[in-house]
């Protein structure tokens, strides 16, 4: 199944915080991946979104969740590049 986002800007969400208490922000509801369940299976070296549903030993089910996993992996990306300067 593939996806486009038509608004790639609104669709993700950054980690926050209340008080000391971090929020658990779900980046797919159908399957209840965490972004840092995202962001583990980025690091562990999940190029797509199909990878990082593998890792989780789940499927895409609506695939909402895809256009924020993609540029979750394009920031990780990013960063990985400037620190390598």
């Amino acid at each position: 199944m593939r996806t486009t986002c038509n608004h790639p800007k609104d669709c993700y969400s950054e980690p926050f915080s209340v008080g000391e208490f971090e929020i658990l922000v779900y980046v797919c509801n159908c399957n209840g991946l965490r972004q840092r369940d995202v962001a583990q299976a980025i690091e562990a070296g999940a190029c797509r979104p199909r990878e990082i549903f593998a890792r989780h030993q789940c499927q895409p089910q609506c695939a909402k969740c895809v256009c924020e996993m993609r540029q979750m992996i394009q920031d990780s990306r990013e960063a990985f590049a400037i620190a390598a300067e």
